[in-house]
């Protein structure tokens, strides 16, 4: 283990830090209202820095707060903006009314500075989602506009305890405040995307979970950060996965107690500790070469029980895993390019053919079907039912975790799991399949945030 202030005077772009979250109490009110305010102000992640960091946040929490809402049931979040610049919601993983979305310019208009919006969400999906700024995100969501969203199922497996940790990465100097004078790099853009060099859980580092043996909790995993894919190892020997995106997936053991989280991306485990009495067990993110701890469970004195429970783990369905797919699709491709070392030489941008060396000056270096940005005309137009398949091949030099608003897809490399985020290595191919059956404009976009806002974003279309 190596010390973070190292790391971070080192300028090495790893870090460690990191806690565990406990989640709210199931009681809600009867007209499931919540209210959400966006604004600047300051937290101290370190007990002895000396300035505090200046962030953005929701409801002065870094990250948001944990929201638990009703599964088929609508509940009202009032988003209050008191930012000095405009911003919304999105509400990551959800399959709700698209004019919910929070995409400014296509779903919605920007909230701007002092106004309030409300978002309607009736959530037909159980599961682990979170929610963040999709405006100017690259800076919004680097600067901890960010949170965690839960809906509850309406039969629950039986747990003892249920966690979540939201695991973050920032960019800072020093003094602990963020590298703003970086926001925009072309490096980044251009790269891997803005990777910062402390790690945070929660918003907090190093916090021990006291826990007891014989105890069974659910562990909900999401990754908040711009573009760090979380490579992360439980010691704990009785885990399993029975969630991805959200979605249930046949309980299966971790492979070698490592779990893969690209940036949007979730994980839900259940968890029969079987540790003794005194003893601790990591939760560790590897970085490299390196393994840092940002999370720890400790066990007190005393046992919860002697026999671990036998009752099953696995979650109910949700209605978008009872789809089944067709055998006909419509199809369409998205071939992505461009970066450093990508070899593409020019692209569409605002309906201008440009070489590369004019798209770096503007900011665009990524191309979908050799187009940057948003196109005018949308990848695909489909009638509400329309089974798609998406072939999407990362042709360049780094990878990308692409992101489908307001469905889930089964992607060809991962049978029988719905996602919403699929990470795409160098190289990779796979084809995403869906039922378009949620009408309006919906985005496809890498959610290395930097990779979106300089160019890799497209949109469908279901009437």
């Amino acid at each position: 283990m190596i010390d973070r202030r190292d790391f971070i005077k080192a300028g090495m772009l790893a870090a460690c830090g990191g806690s565990l979250w406990l989640a709210a109490p199931r009681a809600r009110a009867a007209t499931d209202a919540y209210q959400l305010t966006a604004s600047a102000g300051e937290v101290r992640i370190e007990a002895d820095q000396q300035q505090a960091t200046q962030v953005m946040y929701y409801n002065q929490s870094i990250p948001g707060p944990l929201l638990r809402l009703p599964q088929g049931r609508e509940s009202v979040i009032r988003f209050r903006n008191r930012l000095d610049e405009p911003s919304t919601v999105h509400w990551h993983g959800l399959r709700i009314e698209n004019a919910m979305d929070g995409v400014p310019g296509m779903t919605q208009a920007a909230v701007a500075p002092g106004e309030d919006f409300d978002y309607r969400l009736t959530p037909p999906d159980a599961g682990t989602y979170w929610y963040h700024s999709h405006t100017r995100s690259w800076i919004q969501q680097a600067l901890g506009l960010a949170g965690v969203l839960i809906v509850d199922e309406v039969e629950p497996p039986r747990i003892d305890r249920d966690l979540v940790l939201a695991i973050d990465d920032w960019r800072f100097d020093e003094a602990m405040q963020m590298d703003t004078a970086s926001f925009g790099s072309m490096h980044d853009w251009s790269h891997g995307g803005r990777l910062g060099n402390y790690l945070t859980a929660n918003g907090k580092p190093e916090e021990t979970f006291e826990v007891m043996s014989g105890e069974r909790v659910r562990l909900r995993l999401v990754n908040t950060a711009n573009s760090r894919i979380m490579y992360l190892l439980l010691e704990e020997p009785q885990s399993s996965i029975v969630a991805l995106d959200g979605q249930p997936v046949s309980p299966r053991v971790p492979d070698g107690g490592r779990i893969r989280l690209a940036p949007g991306q979730r994980c839900d485990l259940i968890i029969d500790l079987v540790g003794d009495p005194g003893q601790r067990s990591r939760i560790e993110i590897l970085v490299g070469e390196y393994a840092y701890e940002v999370a720890r469970f400790a066990y007190g004195p005393e046992v919860r029980r002697e026999q671990l429970l036998d009752t099953p783990i696995a979650l109910p369905d949700n209605p978008v895993n009872r789809v089944r797919l067709p055998q006909d699709f419509v199809e369409a491709t998205m071939l992505m390019e461009g970066g450093a070392m990508g070899g593409m030489r020019s692209a569409t941008y605002q309906g201008r053919e440009m070489d590369i060396r004019e798209l770096v000056k503007l900011g665009k270096v990524w191309a979908i079907n050799g187009v940057v940005d948003l196109p005018e005309e949308p990848l695909l137009r489909v009638d509400r039912g329309t089974a798609v398949s998406l072939q999407i091949i990362n042709d360049n030099g780094w990878p990308h975790a692409m992101h489908v608003h307001g469905h889930h897809f089964v992607d060809d490399r991962e049978p029988g799991v719905w996602r919403d985020t699929s990470l795409f290595a160098r190289g990779e191919k796979s084809s995403l399949r869906f039922v378009a059956d949620n009408p309006g404009k919906w985005l496809i976009h890498c959610h290395m945030t930097e990779h979106m806002a300089a160019g890799m974003v497209t949109w469908f279309q279901v009437d």
